[in-house]
């Protein structure tokens, strides 16, 4: 199997990212929701994706060319918008590559601590990488979630240079 690889989303990648987004809802938040609940949440205006990509940092994971994920930052709200996996790669690492990667810009960008809102089928996915509860932030109104955080390690350390 082909790697994986991750850049910068663009405006070419607003279709992919739609069709990651609603198959990702559909097959795998389907255990968790029922399904007016998910014909809810599948039911997008056209411009979300345009709009997540002129207000976050977004990037895509592609194997061959083909779009199998994105995940999304807002730095100015210290929260992670998306991460969405093709059900095809689910389980393969794509998602922990783009959480790495949302998570390591932060830190670099001086956030101390970042929040998001969990899927019910995602918390799992979330807690093995070092995220928790967060009993003081609201989850997304339109569907149930689970509202999270993290706080990030190694923000503002100054490495101090040898002296020879």
């Amino acid at each position: 199997m082909e790697r994986v690889s991750i850049r910068l989303a663009n405006a070419g990648d607003l279709a992919a990212m739609a069709r990651v987004h609603l198959a990702s809802v559909r097959v795998l938040c389907s255990g968790h929701y029922g399904r007016e609940e998910i014909e809810r949440w599948t039911t997008v205006d056209p411009g979300l994706y345009a709009r997540l990509l002129r207000s976050a940092t977004v990037y895509v994971a592609a194997r061959s060319g083909v779009v199998v994920g994105f995940a999304a930052l807002s730095v100015a709200r210290r929260e992670i918008r998306a991460v969405y996996v093709d059900p095809a790669a689910a389980g393969g690492g794509v998602g922990g590559r783009l959480l790495t990667r949302l998570e390591r810009l932060a830190r670099a960008l001086g956030v101390r601590e970042l929040h998001l809102a969990a899927t019910l089928n995602a918390v799992a996915f979330y807690e093995r990488h070092g995220w928790a509860l967060d009993e003081a932030h609201p989850a997304l109104a339109n569907h149930r979630c689970v509202p999270m955080y993290k706080r990030l390690a190694g923000v503002g350390r100054v490495r101090k240079r040898a002296v020879r």
